[in-house]
């Protein structure tokens, strides 16, 4: 069997059609991923790498003493499958090949995914002929040539790519996790911080620093207005930009008639036709269509998929001779495109237009095959018909201009006026993007004298620089090294996504200023361009094999050490920094109660906004859970109460604009207070008046006190108070199940918690412990799907074992510990063994016992014997005394109970392999060691 690998399913089945010919292809899923055969061939997609490196075991305790931030840079890493049906089938296919063809996308990142797909194949079947297709398209023609002529995967490109995967993964976990330590922000508010991110970042920073620190010049512009046959024209004082303001004016005054034509020079001018598109002019040009980087390289990567364009991850303007340029005409023409194609043929100039970048892994973005607006819908449309014209364009030859410059005088102030005419449409005809504007003058010769109709002295100001568009900094990242084609835009996605840059064009938040201004001031290596430049050039002398991977991971590994000499040094003044500056992008604005600050607040997955004289003011604005979206504040400030909007953003979803959150709250608390049978609109007026907005803080009241507020005597006061109670008890009830659906089952437009939650009390099911014993059928009635029913279930079980656990008394701080190590339910406490346990989460073996102590006499269950520290330390030395036995392994007996040699001997190796994974044999031959 001959199997092909290509680096997506898409791809995989577009080269299945090709190879096969007329010959038909049998379409097959195993295991979920489809397969595409024909003769003795099967073409299999992957999803990009399939594989992930990864730190060795062991690493993922941020707060771990041993394993500081620093100790990433030099940590172990391992590769594991992140697609494991994918993996699987390409190692139960391999089984059976006689020959693998890799047929992923080339350049850096396709051929380490090549490698990856290499090495799983080598594992299975080490003696296998494997050989390497390239193609800058799928094409018919590409494809077949590809297949015909195969070659060997470029090691020394793959090294490049992981070399790379290895340098950043360094980078961005040790310097995040020192960050967001430093800065005290964990879980989802960790602050990120990468080789490529952080310096680009500090670009859109030092831009922003450059705008607010702009001092204006003010200058005045001097033009007057005259005609010819009643054709306007406007000129110029030939002086330009005038910055003394009393030079100006004596200009003005000195412009009087006649104004004398003194000269007229006429000339053409050649309009060039633009280079082909490599990656970055391709993301400029379609960013003037309103196209985000991002899109435009998605919209790009289908139609290069589905073989419309060529491949669009290059840095190549210079379309190489191999190239069949009559032949892309020719797949062109009777579409949309014919008259065009047609005018191009007739007038094509002799040698296309060429840029200053030329490569020869692939050529310029260009078509590859015939489209309509209909197949591909509005955006794809709107990016080939513009990868269509570019190349028609650089065919085509260059427009010409007619240019004309006139001088005058009047009475002794020198003006110009200069106009210009379009000779020669040229390239422009089949290219529209670019406005060919003309500026038309009548005719004029020297000596003649026109009248001055109007003067005009214009006070202007000079203008501090743009913020960068996304395709602006893209080019400078170019310029500065940062980045590769095929990674620019992803860089700058995940700015956004991260929220340290908003807007278009981009400005940069309160927290990536805050984060930028620490690093700058404390290791500004991290944010300069220099070093990540040296590292991509060091990585480009890789694939042309003058260095090793080793050796540049080496010298990143020294370079990353360097910088944690100056982090570690200024720890806590990073922190500080830090949490100062971003306090401020979660103030909303001043409590109505005290004038402190009210700010955002987020606490796992619940957000309110709080105040910060708290305790002593208790004043708080709830917020819908961060399942909703989370909170974040904006510009706008409410006329009434003066706090600041507020947003709640989710990925993937709209945002949630809440508006004033004050305003919501008394919204959104209206309903319950009038629960009340003795409320009235005046005595709400008179609640909203003393900022007592909710049924829970009338019930929370004393009736004396209530009373003086309201000017109601205590009996009355008494009876409101009571009346609140009641209806928080209503509330308390519907409220614990309908939170927990909110947190649980994400919004969606149709679909209501509140009918959810109805449908469900209408079924018995009103509370969390009941919903975790509920019949999928139930939930599936009440108007939730499989997905979101398996969902609810799952999370009202782990609630409940929470609680289980909390109430036989493990405290809250271990019992995150035990979650975070996957130990979710009471019988995982007793029935897991300590050993195994305690290396989980990291709890000494002893509190572990504890624990489980607590749990199992809580449940009635017996109690497992007691390990201590110091024998479970011994015992894993003398594991790992054994050959062959490493931490990993070590890992995996705990599971099974073994935590000594004296364990190990008494094991069955049977037992022990089906809970563990560890080949029989292998177990076998641990103890054998031990006799």
């Amino acid at each position: 069997m001959h199997l092909i690998i290509a680096e997506k399913n898409i791809s995989a089945n577009r080269i299945a059609q090709i190879l096969a010919g007329n010959e038909k292809v049998r379409a097959v899923k195993e295991g979920g991923v489809s397969t595409y055969s024909f003769d003795t061939k099967t073409v299999v997609g992957l999803k990009g790498h399939v594989v992930e490196v990864d730190f060795e075991p062991g690493y993922t305790n941020w707060r771990s003493k041993v394993h500081t931030p620093r100790t990433l840079i030099d940590a172990g890493t391992v590769k594991k499958p992140t697609e494991k049906k994918i993996v699987n089938l390409i190692q139960k296919l391999a089984k059976k090949a006689d020959l693998v063809t890799i047929a992923t996308d080339y350049d850096t990142e396709g051929e380490l995914i090549g490698k990856e797909a290499y090495e799983l194949v080598r594992a299975v079947n080490p003696s296998v002929r494997i050989n390497r297709a390239r193609f800058s398209a799928i094409t018919p023609a590409e494809i077949r040539s590809a297949f015909e002529s195969p070659t060997d995967l470029d090691f020394a490109l793959a090294a490049a790519g992981e070399a790379r995967q290895m340098v950043d993964l360094m980078w961005g976990a040790s310097l995040t996790r020192f960050i967001s330590l430093a800065a005290r922000r964990g879980g989802r508010n960790i602050l990120s911080v990468g080789r490529v991110q952080s310096p680009t970042l500090a670009m859109i920073v030092n831009r922003e620093r450059e705008i607010e620190n702009f001092v204006p010049q003010t200058y005045w512009m001097l033009s007057l207005m005259t005609e010819k046959d009643e054709q306007p024209m406007e000129a110029r004082h030939t002086a330009g930009r005038f910055t003394d303001h009393e030079a100006a004016l004596a200009a003005e005054a000195g412009t009087k008639e006649p104004l004398v034509v003194t000269d007229v020079k006429e000339g053409q001018k050649n309009d060039r036709a633009p280079a082909p598109f490599d990656t970055t002019t391709f993301i400029v040009a379609a960013s003037r269509l309103g196209l985000s980087a991002a899109n435009a390289m998605r919209l790009a990567e289908d139609l290069y998929m589905n073989g419309y364009i060529s491949y669009p991850r290059t840095d190549n303007t210079v379309y190489p001779k191999s190239l069949n340029l009559n032949g892309i005409l020719e797949t062109l023409r009777g579409g949309v495109f014919d008259a065009d194609v047609a005018w191009v043929r007739q007038h094509r100039r002799p040698v296309p237009t060429r840029g200053k970048k030329e490569s020869t892994d692939h050529p310029p973005i260009h078509p590859t095959g015939a489209a309509t607006r209909e197949a591909l819908g509005q955006d794809r449309w709107k990016v080939y018909e513009l990868i269509v014209r570019r190349f028609l364009a650089t065919l085509s030859p260059d427009a010409t201009w007619a240019t004309v410059r006139c001088t005058f005088d009047a009475s002794g102030e020198p003006y110009a006026a200069t106009g210009s005419r379009l000779l020669s449409a040229g390239w422009r005809r089949v290219y529209p993007y670019s406005e060919a504007k003309e500026k038309i003058l009548p005719v004029l010769t020297a000596g003649e004298r026109l009248p001055i109709r109007s003067v005009n002295l214009e006070e202007k100001q000079t203008q501090p620089p743009p913020r960068y568009s996304q395709s602006r900094l893209i080019q400078v990242m170019e310029e500065h090294g940062l980045g590769t084609k095929s990674t620019r835009h992803e860089v700058i996605g995940k700015l956004i996504s991260r929220r340290y840059v908003e807007g278009n064009p981009l400005r940069p938040t309160l927290v990536g200023r805050a984060v930028t201004d620490a690093l700058d001031n404390h290791a500004a290596t991290i944010t300069e361009p220099e070093m990540t430049r040296t590292l991509e050039e060091h990585m480009q002398l890789i694939k042309q094999r003058e260095r090793s991977r080793e050796d540049v991971v080496t010298e990143s590994r020294g370079m990353l050490h360097r910088v944690f000499d100056k982090l570690e040094a200024h720890e806590e003044e990073i922190g500080e920094e830090i949490m100062e500056q971003t306090a401020e992008e979660h103030t909303v604005g001043p409590c109505p109660v005290c004038g402190h600050d009210l700010r955002i607040r987020h606490i796992g997955i619940s957000q309110f906004i709080g105040c910060t004289g708290y305790p002593e003011c208790r004043f708080n604005i709830s917020l819908p859970g961060s399942t909703w979206g989370r909170a974040i504040r904006l510009d706008e400030t409410c006329e009434e109460h003066g706090l600041s909007h507020v947003r709640l953003i989710r990925k993937g979803s709209r945002p949630w604009t809440i508006g004033c959150p004050l305003c919501s709250h008394i919204e959104s608390n209206i309903e319950a207070l009038r629960m009340m049978p003795s409320m009235t609109d005046d005595l709400m007026q008179r609640l909203h008046a003393h900022h007592i907005y909710t049924v829970s803080e009338i019930a929370g009241m004393q009736p004396p006190d209530l009373s003086g507020v309201i000017g109601v005597d205590t009996g009355e006061a008494g009876q409101l108070i009571r009346e609140a109670g009641d209806a928080l008890e209503v509330l308390r009830r519907r409220s614990e199940l309908k939170k927990f659906i909110r947190k649980v089952i994400p919004p969606r437009r149709g679909r209501s918690h509140a009918k959810i939650t109805r449908n469900l009390l209408e079924q018995g099911i009103g509370d969390i412990r009941a919903l975790s014993q509920a019949d999928p059928a139930v939930l599936k009635k009440a108007g939730i799907g499989d997905a979101g029913a398996t969902e609810l279930l799952e999370a009202a079980r782990g609630l409940c074992n929470e609680r289980a656990l909390r109430e036989a008394g493990v405290p809250a701080v271990s019992l995150k510990k035990y979650q975070a190590g996957g130990v979710a339910s009471p019988d995982d406490l007793c029935y897991l063994p300590i050993p195994y346990l305690s290396s989980k989460t990291g709890i000494n073996p002893e509190t572990v016992h504890k624990h489980v102590d607590l749990v199992c006499s809580h449940l009635g269950r017996p109690t497992p014997a007691k390990i201590t520290k110091a024998v479970l330390e011994r015992g894993r030395k003398e594991l790992l005394a054994i050959p062959g036995i490493g931490e990993a392994t070590v890992q995996r007996l705990y599971l099974a109970g073994i935590y000594d040699t004296a364990t190990l001997r008494e094991a069955d190796p049977e037992k022990v392999s089906s809970i563990t994974g560890i080949a029989e044999a292998r177990l076998h031959d641990y103890i054998g060691h031990l006799k």
